[in-house]
């Protein structure tokens, strides 16, 4: 997650300002945890539709909650902000819940079928304002609107695998 940050960073000069982050079938939440040690947000989200998962990922939202401010408290010369960020796991369909107010929307979508890609596409078009991020792996979201912008992927090992990273962004918002 470190590098897909500085790419935001370097290419989309700081725009995700403290939104908040959804991670799309969260799974255990990684994404989540990490995005929350790296930047500043309102709030970061996983949602996720397998219970056991869920319940994981509820674990080590405990865990994150009990270390944390003693770890910002130890850390906070090197962080770029003074407190931990509220994280929360959801447990249902991402594509029941409202993506509005997104600044950033992270989908670990390699086992996704192009159905989902499609419809993760038309509710982007549908609710991302200007300036949401969506970062997709292995499938780029090719029916997004032309007021997106797609960066070319890029690619990086994984524990898995190499993948190729979609960062995609919306210029403006056409309702």
């Amino acid at each position: 997650m470190a590098y897909i940050y500085e790419y935001i960073n370097h290419f989309f000069n700081n725009s995700i300002n403290e939104g908040i982050f959804y991670d799309l079938g969260s799974g255990t939440g990684k994404p989540v945890v990490a995005m929350s040690l790296m930047h500043k947000f309102k709030k970061l989200i996983g949602i996720e539709f397998l219970e056991n998962l869920i319940k994981l990922s509820q674990g080590i939202k405990q865990n994150y909650n009990k270390t944390i401010n003693e770890k910002f408290e130890k850390n906070k010369k090197i962080l770029s902000f003074d407190k931990p960020n509220i994280i929360e796991f959801i447990q249902g369909d991402f594509f029941k819940h409202n993506w509005e107010d997104a600044s950033v929307i992270f989908a670990n979508s390699t086992c996704f079928s192009l159905e989902m890609i499609s419809n993760i596409a038309e509710k982007a078009n549908k609710e991302c304002k200007k300036g949401t991020i969506i970062i997709t792996f292995t499938k780029k979201l090719n029916k997004l609107n032309s007021d997106w912008e797609i960066r070319d992927g890029f690619r990086r090992l994984m524990t898995w695998g190499i993948a190729t990273i979609y960062v995609h962004r919306r210029k403006t918002f056409n309702k």
